[in-house]
């Protein structure tokens, strides 16, 4: 049977978070291992919007066939009116959290680049997908296609542009469907104690319009 979208549910939190692991150890630039306590944060955190926080939707993909399997995972957050925590956004990153573990530089570095970026962006409505992640034996599916194509239809329903930084990986899913490159900065990994680089590319789809008009309109 076709694989489909559901939302996710607080018993499938725990699965979501391992897959997310499995994908992006404790941070998608450079993919640390997760530190003492991550786990239990990402669950906890999950849960809370779940319960509290409506704007966010986290996704999971799965066969209907076998629902207690987590496929894929991905969150959107829907912001009509512009991002709420834009003050928060301005904060440096606590110390504490610096010193989880001995990437505490490169969490700094990965802090300073989201926080910037979704306050630039967040200025203005629009809809973001903060995550997605798909189990290694489910890849080639078409189960990442389904959660970008959600949010491509919300967009097109609510008139609110998609947005997203995105890993070199990512970054070929996402063009196939029309997003476009609006900057990529690379970082060199062994500045932070691991190997090789990683580049994170901002990218953006405007809802009823063709990827050359919709460049041009966040150019203007």
């Amino acid at each position: 049977m076709p694989l489909v979208v559901r939302p996710v549910e607080h018993a499938d939190v725990s699965q979501c978070v391992a897959l997310r692991v499995a994908s992006l150890g404790s941070l998608v630039i450079g993919r640390p291992p997760p530190y003492p306590g991550y786990v239990q944060e990402a669950e906890a955190s999950v849960r809370n919007d779940l319960d509290n926080r409506p704007f966010v939707h986290h996704l999971k993909v799965v066969d209907p066939e076998n629902e207690g399997e987590v496929i894929a995972y991905g969150k959107w957050e829907v912001y009509p009116d512009g991002r709420p925590d834009l003050d928060k956004l301005r904060k440096p990153m606590d110390q504490a959290d610096k010193e989880v573990d001995q990437y505490g530089l490169l969490r700094e570095a990965a802090h300073d680049y989201f926080c910037t970026r979704n306050g630039e962006f967040g200025k203005r409505p629009h809809i973001l997908l903060a995550l997605l992640v798909t189990g290694s034996r489910h890849r080639r599916k078409g189960a990442g296609s389904l959660l970008v194509k959600w949010g491509i239809e919300l967009s097109e329903t609510t008139g609110l542009p998609c947005y997203l930084q995105a890993s070199e990986q990512g970054r070929r899913l996402y063009s196939h469907y029309g997003f476009q490159d609006m900057g990529t900065v690379e970082f060199n990994l062994s500045n932070y104690g691991l190997d090789g680089t990683e580049k994170m590319t901002e990218m953006i789809r405007i809802p009823g319009k063709g990827p050359q008009d919709g460049a041009a309109k966040m150019a203007a």
